[in-house]
Parts: C-alpha cells; structure tokens; sequence
C-alpha cells in the first residue's frame, strides 16, 4: 500500500545583503514543472522582507532522505528582463531533522550565478498535519495560503514552464501583468503617450491659431478693396 502524501510548509521569511537590490522577490519550488513565487518587496531594498508561505505535496520519503531540498531562486525586478541575484538550496533534513509539525528556522547562505557566497536567506519549515484538509493539493503539487483562501494576489501565480529559468521575468510569469508588472507596463504607457498627446495638443493650437491669422488678414485686405471702388 502507497503511503499516503504529507503536507511540507516552506515559510520564505526574509533575506539580507542583497547588494543594494532595490525591488526583489523569490521563487521556490520541489517539483521543477510547479514553482511558487513571493510577492514582490518594493521598500526593503537589500534586506527585503517577503513572508511568504507554500505548501508543496511530497511524500513521506521525500521528508526522510538527507538529500531533499526545496530550491529558491532571487530576482530584482528589471525593466524588460529581471535579473537573477542568486539561489539557495534548503535541505529539508537541515532544517526539520525529523518530520515535525513544529516550525522550525534557519539561515542559508545565498549563492550567486558567478558561485560566491553573499547573504542569507531566510526560511521557515513544518510538517502540516492533514493533508485531506487542502482540497488545492488534490490537483496541484504545490500552493500558496492565498490560494487555499481563494485570493488571488498579482504577482504570486503558480509558475509551469520548462524554460531557463535564470531567464525569468515578470512577464513570463502567467497574471502577473494585473499588479506588479502592470506599474511597469503603465509607466511605460505614460512615457511613450504623453509626449505625443502634448505635441498633438501643440499642433492643433498652432494650426487653430494660424487659420484666424489668416481670416483676420483677409478682411484687412477685403476692407480697402471696398473704399477704393
């Protein structure tokens, strides 16, 4: 008989030493198809703070080898491309040295694309007893609290795709065009429509303007017509 699955809480908390990143925001994942992605810290800067819980599907073994690991990954939010900052990987057996429904936390260090160590992340970890209690893991391997209550926060969307992920932006990110990349994308629409709404409105004055100099030359020159005859 095959055990049945557990419930594994993944509380991504916070980081610090981000070097000076400004907008940045974290996704986490066990299964590569099914990532998870915070919502977006917009005022921490280089220790942003997210607070963030998922819930991912896993089984029992899962929980018992020492190799298992959640992988997270860390953007700042670009203008056309957003750039990957660094990744971290949490090894459940770190963290919960036996399945406990007790949390749990810690520190990892965070690694960046080029392989050096420069801040932490971090996390926290339970084990949720239950699993007949989450109706949303019956059809997904992984979600957010959000999405157990029915919200639908912008930005914080289940994320399929196959895709290099060190390539990710917002945009690539399904509904993620309703709220945090929608700021971008309405800045974008300002900056590119008010210039030409303002000539459009200059040139209409202009031409407005030289119509009635050319009706008040007309009856200048059509009054001494009339004194000469």
């Amino acid at each position: 008989m095959e055990a049945s699955p557990q419930v594994l809480e993944i509380n991504l908390i916070s980081a610090q030493g981000l070097n000076r990143q400004t907008k940045t925001y974290a996704i986490a994942w066990v299964d590569p198809s099914t990532k998870l992605r915070t919502r977006i810290d917009r005022i921490g800067g280089e220790n942003p703070t997210w607070n963030d819980k998922f819930l991912f599907k896993v089984s029992p073994d899962f929980l018992s080898r020492v190799t298992s690991a959640v992988s997270v990954e860390i953007y700042a939010v670009g203008f056309f491309r957003d750039k990957l900052i660094g990744t971290v990987r949490i090894l459940i057996s770190s963290v919960l040295p036996t399945a406990s429904s007790a949390p749990a936390f810690a520190a990892f260090l965070i690694r960046s694309p080029s392989g050096e160590f420069f801040g932490t992340l971090n996390v926290g970890a339970m084990v949720v007893n239950g699993f007949t209690g989450f109706r949303a893991l019956s059809k997904a391997s992984a979600v957010d609290y959000h999405d157990l209550g029915g919200e639908n926060l912008a930005g914080k969307q289940l994320i399929n795709r196959s895709k290099n992920k060190s390539k990710a932006t917002v945009r690539d990110i399904p509904g993620s065009t309703s709220s945090d990349s929608s700021v971008h994308q309405s800045e974008l629409t300002e900056s590119l429509t008010s210039p030409s709404l303002k000539a459009l409105k200059l040139k209409k004055k202009k031409k407005k303007k030289k119509l009635l100099i050319n009706l008040r030359q007309a009856t200048i020159w059509k009054y001494p017509m009339k004194l000469l005859r």
